[in-house]
């Protein structure tokens, strides 16, 4: 039991590995007060949008202008992020049948939004931009809509395109990022987070590799109650955009 459960640790550390690698365009600038940042792993791409509350956002991969029909579009409308297609310059975006964005985080501050979002760096969908993984530049095309949520015509000079240059992420999440406290643990313990890592999930694993906690991280401090768990040692897995990291939990 011992060699199969270590053989069952090893592989899943070995595949947290691949995923390590992320690449960013850093903080992009689209026009005064609306900035994107795009980060690619090999599995996952993480989008953070932050504009002004007010506005409906909207961003297309690979695109030059509205006008490169069939190119995938994002809007943000205040609650969602949706899935488009250009159709076209004066046409609204339509929904694509499949959704495959998941809004993480949605905050409000001083009349500012800052909203991130993910989705599989490859979904298997065609009307879905397939981001690489590897240094290499983008187009981007923007809009927003000043003072409305509700979908419709930006208004002149409330839309553009730009290029944005994929960097390797220079950030590096180790088990020494982060700390986790108290150790052994009477109830709860606490994990301590680097202020670079925005998301991303921790799973805890019995000595049997059974998962028996999942957590979103979207904080620098993240509580897991452990009150119901047996006596014993748990391996605590983070994994985040920077990299991945393991750290043994005693339970008692």
């Amino acid at each position: 039991m011992r060699k199969t459960t270590l053989a069952f640790f090893t592989t899943l550390l070995s595949g947290f590995a691949l995923s390590a690698q992320t690449y960013s365009t850093g903080t992009v600038t689209l026009t005064s007060g609306f900035t994107a940042t795009i980060e690619v792993n090999s599995s996952l791409v993480t989008l953070t949008l932050v504009g002004p509350s007010t506005d409906w956002l909207g961003l297309s991969f690979n695109a030059t202008s509205m006008n490169d029909n069939g190119s995938d579009v994002v809007i943000f409308d205040g609650t969602a992020m949706t899935d488009r297609t250009f159709a076209g310059i004066g046409a609204t975006p339509p929904l694509d049948a499949s959704q495959n964005w998941t809004v993480t985080s949605n905050v409000i501050n001083a009349g500012v939004r800052t909203v991130t979002a993910t989705r599989a760096r490859d979904t298997g969908d065609s009307n879905d931009y397939t981001f690489s993984t590897s240094a290499q530049p983008l187009n981007l095309a923007w809009a927003h809509r000043p003072g409305s949520l509700a979908m419709g015509y930006h208004g002149p000079g409330n839309s553009g395109a730009t290029a944005a240059n994929f960097t390797l992420g220079t950030e590096n999440f180790t088990a020494e990022s982060f700390k986790m406290y108290p150790n052994p643990a009477k109830g709860f313990t606490t994990l301590e987070l680097p202020d670079f890592v925005s998301g991303g999930e921790i799973k805890v694993y019995d000595n049997l590799g059974r998962v028996v906690r999942v957590q979103a991280i979207s904080e620098s401090q993240v509580t897991i109650n452990t009150s119901d768990l047996t006596t014993g040692s748990y391996m605590v897995v983070v994994r985040t955009d920077y990299g991945n990291a393991t750290k043994t939990l005693i339970v008692e």
